[in-house]
């Protein structure tokens, strides 16, 4: 949806973590709007107040902690009948102090992957799926040889990679069955999301399913209610109308490409991030930068409204 900031209530929200992962969450008071749910903290922004100034008072005012390192995160905006509201979320890493509820608030600590099963506010359901992403996400190359594959994605999942997307056009119906089952046991062993790329097949196993731009296209409408509860749709995007689209079949995350040049396609057109920033601003779900990547992109690209980078190259041999 376009951007008119102007006629939003802007308030900040943040998704707090703490050592060992878990996220913070408190329950709004029941004669409240949106009473009796669960929400991440947060507050209104004050006329003129920076929002990062916001989080920080509002943390210390709802939870009794001071804030030392918050990134961006997400940005929302939704429209409820009685109110507009554009949540403007960053992720909480470091804080001092024992957060509990100044305002008689319930909170409570919860693993990212209990976030599903507990009752938001509408708004909130795409942050609780960037909470469950991680940064970065590799993307698989064309396995060549099945063994050597297996023993390479297992040095990325050993060295942190937690999102796989399993992208292999050179195999048969079969061969891309068989080694997707064993790249979904051995994701999971290290507690990975697996994304299957165009299966033949969808695997009840797999996490999700991801579209290339091509299939996005001529997607059906209801395409995300063929999937198993809890499994994510994700599709590959070039531009704000592929992106739309992605926004309108349901898609849980999306790639962007590509955003800078790529040695799989050199002299081609790229976003650059000043395009990609404003492209992502317009949808609500969390959006990879992909093409060019490397990890070190991973903070620019939340800077500019981005869940974090999508690779192939540079995730697979950086290890």
């Amino acid at each position: 949806m376009p951007n008119t900031a102007a006629k939003y209530l802007h308030v900040v929200a943040a998704v707090i973590r703490d050592a060992a992962g878990k996220i913070l969450l408190a329950q709004r008071p029941a004669h409240k709007h949106q009473g009796g749910k669960w929400e991440f903290p947060g507050g209104k922004v004050e006329s003129g107040e920076i929002p990062l100034h916001a989080l920080s008072r509002e943390l210390e005012e709802e939870l009794g902690i001071q804030l030392q390192h918050a990134q961006p995160l997400i940005k929302i905006r939704h429209v409820y009948p009685e109110l507009a509201v554009l949540l403007d979320v960053w992720e909480v890493t470091a804080f001092s102090g024992t957060a509990h509820g100044r305002e008689g608030q319930p909170v409570a600590w919860f693993d990212a992957e209990q976030l599903p099963a507990l009752e938001f506010p509408p708004a909130n359901a795409p942050i609780v799926t960037a909470a469950r992403l991680p940064a970065q996400c590799l993307i698989t190359p064309e396995p060549h040889d099945s063994i050597e594959f297996l023993q390479q994605l297992q040095q990325c999942l050993q060295a942190g990679v937690r999102l796989v997307v399993l992208r292999a056009k050179t195999l048969t119906a079969s061969e891309y069955v068989a080694l997707a089952h064993e790249v979904i046991r051995l994701g999971h062993a290290f507690g990975a999301k697996i994304v299957l790329n165009s299966p033949p097949v969808m695997l009840a196993e797999a996490d999700g399913l991801h579209l290339t731009s091509r299939q996005l296209l001529t997607a059906e409408a209801d395409l995300h209610d063929t999937l198993l509860p809890g499994q994510w749709l994700s599709a590959s995007c070039h531009g704000s109308a592929e992106l739309q689209q992605a926004a309108a079949l349901g898609a849980d995350f999306a790639f962007l490409s590509p955003v800078l040049p790529t040695l799989s396609h050199p002299g081609e057109a790229h976003l650059g991030w000043a395009a990609f920033a404003a492209t992502v601003e317009n949808v609500n779900l969390p959006v990879y930068a992909l093409g060019g990547m490397t990890s070190d992109h991973a903070i620019t690209a939340r800077q500019h409204g981005g869940q974090g980078i999508a690779a192939i190259r540079s995730l697979w041999s950086g290890v």
